[in-house]
């Protein structure tokens, strides 16, 4: 068969792990989608700019998705009622991670809000002068002007004291009534959000575009710097477990059940769906809660590669905010080394400028139906198969492809990561209420995907443009991806009091 490089590519982002508080869970209804793509993906960068970005496809390419690593709708069920945000579901993909047009505060404002299942802090850039990124260019060289959020302005906004029950950092409040402040520190040197904490309200609209609020408690970031100074950070949103995670606060609010989905197809398009419980048909394992604080961690009790199967039990965090999936030694070189013995095409030299180990030449006798398939099988003997372990990219001269497995060995933490590329055409339900992981195979295509009209906002913000075909593409010379993306090197995030 042939080698389709559209098919193949991936397209991943990056994400967060913080340490935060456990949160809180209930029952009420109600699910809201938008659809989610990579910065990368010819949709995006014709709207916010190619400028100095690798080609979709080289080794610069990937490379610069695993160095940014280093650093660190769906069909529902009929009971269920779709909620969208106001500016609708269509969204971006920006700096690696993917974002949302979410919409904050009275006059509304939209923002472009990086979606992060690896920490739980939703922080908005607020009052922060010459530190914020402020503008993005596009490739037809339009500067779109990026929001930032003022409690001042907002009527609706109101502070967070220091004798609220969220307020962690009590101890270093002036006085009980003082504003709530907050720092997050990232292991990428000099990298930091600080600022205060702020409620507000989010607005979100029904299918049927009936309009609908929740009052949220967010950061009001009046610094951020290191990479958010590289980096068009417009905000992040938390989607982890702990109590400041935006869907606890939704459901505190009444807005949705305890659970969401997330689903990324290939070149880089996806969805969320926030109150989505999944179906009664998909497959499901209990998260294991062993790590401390909560992520959405399960146990792996055994994987095959091809007709290998090796026996073993380990724990995996599904992180969507991760591009490539991370393992630990000795699960690491049982996977690698039992695939590299069953593929047939010939392995490329060690190279130092790549960051996968094990890649190899296609030539004309190259089938991609010929490699072996990887598949896990979590707690409970449900099966996880992966739909495609391997990427594809060009050689710097473009004289032939090669594919490489898209893992890598874990040596910067305790724990092991599916990431963004093991989760490819799966809709993942991260049902909170009864712990569980869900997933089923699905084309991650939004039914609903023209959005619903929500209240106006004072700036319309940037529409995604047509998906393109897929085409083959020359590594850039434009930019130095690990130089350029030097600042965003994330393992983890702590929430420290000030």
């Amino acid at each position: 068969m042939g080698w389709s490089s559209g098919k193949l590519r991936w397209m991943f982002q990056f994400g967060f792990f913080c340490v935060m508080s456990s949160g809180w869970a209930s029952s009420v209804s109600g699910s809201f989608s938008f659809e989610i793509h990579h910065r990368f993906s010819e949709q995006v960068k014709t709207v916010l700019g190619g400028h100095g970005l690798p080609v979709m496809g080289s080794l610069d390419y990937y490379k610069a998705l695993v160095h940014r690593d280093r650093g660190r709708r769906l069909t529902s069920n009929n009971n269920q009622t779709t909620i969208s945000f106001a500016q609708g579901n269509s969204t971006q993909e920006i700096s690696f991670l993917h974002y949302a047009n979410v919409t904050v505060g009275t006059p509304p404002q939209w923002f472009l809000v990086a979606l992060d299942t690896g920490s739980d802090l939703f922080w908005l850039p607020c009052k922060c002068n010459s530190t914020c990124i402020r503008t993005m260019e596009t490739d037809q060289g339009e500067r779109i002007k990026l929001n930032i959020y003022n409690p001042n302005i907002s009527t609706s906004s109101t502070k967070v004291t220091c004798n609220s029950t969220l307020c962690t950092s009590r101890n270093r409040c002036l006085s009980p009534l003082s504003d709530c402040p907050y720092r997050i520190r990232y292991l990428s040197p000099g990298s930091r959000s600080t600022g205060v904490l702020v409620e507000d309200v989010i607005h979100m609209s029904t299918e049927e575009g009936e309009a609908r609020e929740a009052r949220i408690t967010f950061g009001c970031s009046q610094s951020q710097l290191g990479l958010f100074q590289k980096v068009a950070v417009n905000g992040i949103m938390g989607l982890a477990i702990d109590d400041l995670a935006v869907p606890n606060m939704l459901v505190k609010a009444g807005v949705i059940t305890d659970s969401f989905s997330m689903c990324f197809g290939l070149k880089g398009k996806g969805t969320i769906s926030f109150g989505d419980k999944g179906s009664s048909d998909q497959l499901e394992t209990p998260l294991s809660g062993t790590l401390s604080p909560p992520f959405y961690d399960v146990s792996i009790t055994k994987f095959k590669v091809g007709s290998v199967t090796v026996e073993t039990e380990f724990s995996a965090i599904f992180d969507s905010g991760t591009a490539v999936t991370w393992l630990l030694e000795p699960y690491y070189t049982s996977l690698t080394t039992n695939f590299h013995l069953s593929v047939p095409d010939k392995r490329l030299p060690a190279n130092v400028d790549s960051p996968f180990e094990f890649c190899y030449i296609i030539t004309s006798t190259s089938d991609e139906e010929k490699l072996p398939s990887i598949s896990f099988e979590l707690k409970g003997g449900a099966a996880y198969d992966i739909f495609s372990p391997i990427l594809v990219f060009d050689t710097s001269n473009g004289n032939f492809q090669v594919y490489c497995l898209a893992v890598l060995k874990q040596v910067n933490a305790d724990f092991n990561i599916i990431g963004q590329n093991f989760m490819t055409n799966y809709r993942i339900v991260h049902d909170r209420e009864r712990m569980i992981l869900g997933w089923k195979e699905s084309d991650c295509n939004d039914a609903n995907g023209s959005g619903s009209k929500g209240p106006s906002a004072p700036a319309k913000p940037p529409s995604l443009p047509p998906t393109p075909s897929p085409r083959t593409v020359n590594p850039s010379t434009r930019l130095n991806p690990l130089a350029a993306s030097s600042l965003f090197i994330i393992c983890f995030i702590s929430f420290i009091c000030l």
